[in-house]
């Protein structure tokens, strides 16, 4: 896969929206571990108008450790809420 390629372990990326799902979707299958994180715990810091400075920015966090992912569940419970949600 893509990860074993180029020595991917870890992704990190913002819960903006629904933007975030389908990569999660795709990444999840990787042998790595994904982090979709809060945006509001990562944009406490000023200066950054752009989508690289922000990518730079989430990038140095994840490298200190200084992340925390939010809970994700597993696909067949998203499956399963997204069903629910639909046929309401």
């Amino acid at each position: 896969g893509l990860a074993e390629r180029k020595k991917v372990t870890h992704v990190a990326m913002e819960s903006t929206g629904v933007y975030w799902k389908p990569v999660y979707n795709l990444l999840e299958a990787e042998p790595i571990e994904v982090l979709v994180v809060n945006a509001q715990h990562i944009k406490a810091v000023p200066g950054r108008k752009t989508d690289v400075k922000d990518a730079e920015w989430i990038a140095d966090l994840l490298r200190h450790g200084l992340l925390k992912g939010s809970y994700i569940p597993h696909r067949a419970q998203r499956e399963l809420r997204e069903l629910v949600r639909y046929r309401r």
